[in-house]
Parts: structure tokens; sequence; C-alpha cells
């Protein structure tokens, strides 16, 4: 049953993520302007990332859980410590930094920052590609 409630947790969590890509997010830039982006775009994130926290504090406890019965699940702790650092440093470093790089395009845009904002972007874009990677992994192959 563990095991079972480890996949679903997988897949809601991909599925949700997936669903932000595909549908939340090329909305908001379609409909709203520009500052009202940004506020929508920085009250969703955070919780976002507390969740993706969540969901890799579960992992780590269902892992423990599955361990207790005789199979050892070290590569679902494993996951479950890297999803929940890369979703803890996106939420405390990189997303105020991206805040600050955005505040600071707004106010005064040029090449550099537009730069230093890709870049962090990209940074926190790939925290989640490594998160859902993992995750996939870790249903694949942790069975």
């Amino acid at each position: 049953m563990m095991l079972e409630t480890l996949h679903a947790l997988i897949w809601a969590w991909i599925g949700a993520i997936t669903m932000f890509t595909v549908t939340v997010s090329p909305t908001v830039f379609a409909t709203l302007e520009g500052p009202q982006a940004s506020a929508f775009l920085r009250a969703y994130f955070p919780r976002l990332f507390k969740y993706e926290i969540l969901v890799g504090l579960t992992i780590i406890g269902l892992s423990i859980g599955l361990s207790t019965h005789g199979v050892t699940y070290q590569y679902g702790i494993s996951v479950g410590l890297v999803v929940t650092l890369l979703a803890y440093l996106n939420l405390r470093v990189i997303m105020p930094k991206v805040n600050d790089v955005s505040d600071q395009l707004v106010a005064e845009p040029n090449p550099e920052t537009k730069k230093q904002f890709a870049l962090l972007h990209g940074l926190s874009v790939g925290f989640f590609l490594i998160n859902a990677i993992s995750m996939i992994a870790l249903y694949a192959f942790g069975s």
C-alpha cells in the first residue's frame, strides 16, 4: 500500500507541474499585464515550492516506511532529500533573487539584467526538471 501511495504521489506531482507549465503559465502571460502577472506569480510560486517540499518530505517518509517492511528503499530516501533540498533552494534562495532581478528589469532594463534573470529562471526550471526526472526514475527503477 505504501508503494502505491508513493507512486500516486509522484504522478500527482508530475501532473501538477505539467498542468502549470501547459495551462497556468501561458494563460497568466496571455491575459495579465506585467504587474498583475508578476503579482500572481509571486503569490503562486512560494505555495508551489512549499508543496514541493512537502512532496519531498512525504517521499522520505514513505521510503522510510517501506524500508521498515524489509525492503531497503534508500533510493527513495535520496530522491526525497534531493526534491526537498532543491525546492527549498528555489523557495528561499532562487525565488527572492528572481524577484529582485525582475524588479531591476522593470526599473532599468538592460542586457546584463536580462541575462541574470534568464540564468536564475533557468536554474529554477532546472531544479524542477531534476526533481521531476528523479521522481520518474524512482517510479521506474525503485519498484
